[in-house]
C-alpha cells in the first residue's frame, strides 16, 4: 500500500516553508557569529563527514549531538547552528553532526557515519571542553531514526549516553520504502527489516528517550512517534511529548529556545 503523498511532501502541506527555512539560515548564521565555534572538523575522509562543533566555556562539560533530517537524502549542519545556543549558555558542548547522503551511500553506510561521529567526539571531547561519558543525543525527521538507531545498533557506543531526544523522528520505514521517497532511497524489505527502530528489541535502552513530535504535523509523524511510545513505554524509559500547534518545520526551532520542554529534557539529561 502506497504512503499518501500529502503525508511525506511537507513543502506542498506548507507553502510558507521557505520562512521556515530561512529563520534556520538566518538564526545559524548569528549564532556562528556570536559563539566561540569550530566548524566542519572532520571525523572522515569524505566531505560530508564533517561536525560543527560550539564548544562550553568550562571544562568536561556535557556534550549535546544533534543529528539534521532531510529524509536521509538532504540538508546540511550549516542549517543548524541555531540549536547550540541555550545549550552553550548552559555549559554543554554542542556537536553538529553531517553525514553522507542517499544516494550516495546507502542506510547502512549512512549509518555508520553517525557512529563514526560519536566515536569521533568520544576521542576529541576534551579538547572542546566536553566530558566523553556524558553525552545526549538528539535527532529532528530522519535525524530521530538515526540517533535511536546508532545507540540500537552499537552496544559499544551505549555507555555514557545519558538521554536520547527525538523530534518528529521516523522509526519505521516500510511506509518510506513504500513511497515516492525511495525513488532515491531504494530502501528493500531487506533495509526495513534491518533499520527500523519499531522492530527493534528497546528494552535495551539504559537512558531515558524523549519522542517528541507537533500536534500539527501530518498523521504520519504523529503516528510514527505514538506508536513506538505506546508499544514500548511498558519495557523501555520512553516518554512522549506531543506539542501543541507545532508543525514539522517549526518543532526543530525549539531547540535553539531554552525554555521549553525538549531542552529541557536535554539539559536535564546531560547533566545527569
Amino acid at each position: 500500500m502506497m504512503t499518501p503523498d500529502n503525508q511525506l511532501k511537507l513543502r506542498s502541506r506548507h507553502p510558507d516553508f521557505q520562512e521556515f527555512l530561512d529563520f534556520n539560515e538566518n538564526e545559524s548564521v548569528r549564532v556562528k557569529k556570536s559563539y566561540r565555534n569550530h566548524l566542519d572538523r572532520h571525523y572522515g575522509k569524505a566531505a560530508l563527514q564533517t561536525m560543527d562543533i560550539f564548544p562550553s566555556n568550562v571544562s568536561d562539560s556535557p556534550i549535546h549531538v544533534f543529528i539534521h533530517g532531510g529524509y536521509w537524502r538532504a540538508l546540511d549542519k550549516k542549517s543548524y547552528s541555531f540549536v547550540a545556543e541555550p545549550f552553550v549558555k548552559s555549559n554543554i558542548t554542542v556537536c553538529i553532526v553531517n553525514y553522507r547522503l542517499i544516494p550516495t551511500v546507502d542506510m547502512e553506510t549512512l549509518l555508520s557515519d553517525i557512529t563514526s561521529a560519536i566515536n569521533w567526539i568520544r576521542k576529541e571531547a576534551v579538547r572542546y571542553n566536553g566530558d566523553p561519558n556524558a553525552m545526549v543525543l538528539s535527532g529532528h525527521s530522519a535525524g530521530g531514526h538515526l540517533a535511536l538507531m546508532a545507540y540500537l545498533m552499537n552496544e559499544g557506543l551505549r555507555t555514557g549516553i545519558r538521554g536520547i531526544c527525538s523530534l518528529s523522528g521516523i522509526f519505521d520505514l516500510d511506509p518510506i520504502r513504500n513511497s515516492y521517497l525511495n525513488e532515491v532511497l531504494n530502501l528493500s524489505e531487506k533495509d526495513v527489516d534491518a533499520f527500523s527502530v519499531s522492530n527493534k528489541d528497546l528494552s535495551v535502552l539504559q537512558c531515558p528517550v524523549l519522542l517528541s513530535v507537533g500536534a500539527a504535523e501530518t498523521d504520519f509523524f504523529i503516528e510514527q512517534s505514538r506508536s513506538l511510545y505506546t508499544q514500548n513505554n511498558s519495557k523501555a524509559p520512553l516518554e512522549y511529548y506531543e506539542y501543541e500547534q507545532l508543525n514539522h518545520y517549526q518543532i526543530v526551532h525549539k531547540l535553539g529556545q531554552e525554555d521549553n520542554p525538549l531542552t529541557q529534557f536535554i539539559i536535564k539529561k546531560a547533566n545527569g
